[in-house]
């Protein structure tokens, strides 16, 4: 945890064990890195998605058989669905659940598309029990690319490749709410890995961040 996806080979990787494991293979395979990495940590207890539609990452928990309640949240109908999970239409950094409702919270490629930071961190704070575990994926390069070419968005949202001082900016505010860095950051990158031969849109050449923070 707490990397950067560094070439085309860890997602190959990825997409393979999943498949090992019978589990879903995103139809974008780039999003495996997310998927298999983060399912690899699961245990039983409480799961919220933040940002549920496309991930797959509580169908895949309901194939693990993890145990505990599954829910997920979004401003879209989720694109996949399955006995056993509870989807709410909604704003993740407002979301209608009880204070510390969940042991796991994750956040698959969100917070590129304008969330804030400071108010993210107040909300999973909010939720999560303590000792659970919060994990968080986003499009990453550094030096920083411009996203502010005409028509540049994606799910009709502002898009923010985040970079080095982005992320620092995130986990600053999540320490705050006392969610802290499970191990120290691992700031090597390699190849941009989503390039206009993968994948890329508007044809941006970055690779993937994964955090996993502590309460």
């Amino acid at each position: 945890m707490n990397h950067f996806l560094k070439t085309r080979k860890e997602i190959d990787q990825c997409t393979a064990w999943l498949k090992s494991k019978g589990l879903i293979s995103h139809f974008f395979t780039c999003k495996d890195f997310d998927i298999a990495n983060i399912c690899k940590e699961l245990k039983d207890g409480d799961i919220l998605d933040m940002g549920a539609n496309g991930s797959f990452l509580l169908p895949n928990a309901v194939k693990m058989g993890i145990k505990g309640l599954k829910h997920g949240i979004d401003l879209g109908k989720p694109e996949y669905d399955l006995t056993g999970i509870q989807y709410v239409r909604g704003d993740l950094i407002c979301c209608p659940y009880d204070n510390n409702s969940f042991d796991t919270i994750t956040c698959l490629s969100v917070i590129e598309h304008e969330i804030d930071f400071e108010k993210l961190a107040k909300e999973c704070s909010r939720l999560l029990r303590k000792g659970g575990c919060l994990y968080i994926t986003f499009d990453y390069w550094n030096p920083k690319i411009d996203t502010t070419d005409v028509g540049t968005k994606l799910y009709g949202l502002k898009w923010n490749i985040l970079d080095a001082s982005d992320v620092s900016t995130l986990e600053v505010e999540l320490g705050k709410q006392k969610l802290h860095m499970s191990s120290n950051m691992d700031w090597t990158i390699q190849e941009a890995v989503i390039n206009p031969l993968f994948y890329a849109p508007y044809g941006k050449s970055y690779t993937f961040g994964l955090l996993k923070f502590i309460k």
